[in-house]
């Protein structure tokens, strides 16, 4: 079983998230100064996360930049090489979404993306943590493919092998913990085919 983060993993989704905070923000009434990137050093990496940091209502907060991002989900791109990694997967192993964005908000842009059938089941949402997700339906020979010191931490503790993918939206540094980072997909194939030999 393999388990992928989706954004920052399969789509190249932070400049549409940033605006997302952006506008939930100025909607908020947010006077302060808005970070450059506020998914830098964020742990969990979620809107409410955000929004807490900038003292905002969390679920207003998230409702809004939610809505942005459905607004604007065709100008997403998958990663190079995301879609041939998949089918190649696929073949051989049960693929997951674990992700903190909402499963409507995945199912949609994976479907507009044509990858959606490479997935048995897409777990989103923050109601219940990776972690716990991880715990419920990862075996002991499970991958946890993130981009975020969430995700690291997620598979650790449920586990599970972690794989940091460093194209995604946090540095090296935060993905320290992973047991292995890998700087694209053909490092990444590489990586889960030396882990099930």
């Amino acid at each position: 079983m393999i388990f992928f983060d989706y954004d920052g993993v399969l789509v190249d989704s932070l400049n549409l998230c940033i605006s997302s905070c952006k506008f939930a923000a100025k909607k908020l009434n947010f006077k302060g100064n808005f970070p450059e990137n506020p998914y830098l050093n964020l742990n969990p990496v979620t809107y409410h996360e955000v929004a807490r940091r900038l003292n905002l209502d969390g679920n207003e907060f998230d409702r809004l930049a939610t809505s942005y991002v459905n607004k604007n989900l065709n100008s997403l791109k998958l990663f190079k090489g995301a879609k041939e990694t998949l089918e190649i997967l696929s073949k051989k192993h049960t693929l997951f979404v674990i992700s903190s964005t909402k499963k409507e908000v995945v199912q949609n842009s994976l479907k507009n993306k044509g990858i959606l059938n490479y997935f048995k089941e897409i777990y989103g949402g923050t109601d219940i943590s990776k972690q716990k997700r991880l715990e419920i339906y990862a075996t002991k020979n499970s991958i946890m493919i993130g981009d975020s010191i969430s995700d690291m931490n997620a598979a650790k503790g449920a586990g599970v092998y972690a794989i940091g993918a460093l194209w995604g939206w946090q540095s090296a540094d935060m993905l320290k913990d992973g047991d292995v980072l890998v700087k694209d997909y053909a490092e990444l194939l590489e990586a889960i085919r030396a882990f099930y030999n």
